[in-house]
């Protein structure tokens, strides 16, 4: 798991670092990557990759980084609520099952059957795992969300694009021309 994790955040910076950031020097063979660049796609991902919210927040989206923090630290509280679970069901599971009189089950796990201890554990185990596959989650998508913001950062959404269609009638099709007009 460890390694699947630091693959993908290899190979999330090198997608950063293929797509516009290398631009060609006097021989085509070699690049030279635009790190120094006023708003780096590369820097953002990396950012972000090192601190949760900080690429969104280089990419001057300041409203996205609570959104992140909610979102990690919602999963956080659920792997230790999880945590705690599991680990209350699994001790009450071998506490029924060890050949000790001196200790039962207590509280909400008394008068339980084994197979209800053991169903309970394996339910928060599972709940345990998607926890953590969600903390996962929300970590990637902040790390591509910087990523593609980034790489629109420069990207004109004014209010003077316009898009214009006529419809087109003639004897070899019919259909819609579209027209983008930019003011």
């Amino acid at each position: 798991m460890k390694h699947a994790f630091i693959a993908l955040l290899m190979l999330i910076a090198l997608n950063s670092i293929a797509q516009s950031n290398a631009v060609a020097v006097s021989d085509s063979s070699k690049f030279q990557l635009k790190w120094n660049q006023n708003h780096s796609p590369l820097k953002a991902t990396l950012f972000s990759a090192v601190v949760p919210g900080s690429g969104q927040i280089f990419n001057k989206k300041y409203w996205k980084a609570p959104i992140v923090y909610a979102g990690l630290g919602t999963c956080i509280y659920f792997i230790s609520d999880n945590t705690k679970n599991y680990r209350f069901w699994k001790g009450a599971y071998i506490a029924f099952n060890d050949t000790d009189p001196l200790t039962n089950p207590t509280g909400k796990a008394a008068g339980l059957s084994n197979f209800a201890l053991n169903s309970n554990q394996l339910a928060y185990k599972k709940l345990l795992d998607v926890s953590y596959m969600s903390l996962l989650g929300v970590y990637v998508l902040q790390i591509i969300d910087a990523n593609v913001d980034a790489h629109l950062f420069s990207f004109d959404v004014s209010p003077n694009l316009s898009l214009r269609y006529t419809p087109v009638v003639s004897p070899q099709m019919t259909g819609l021309h579209f027209t983008l007009t930019i003011h």
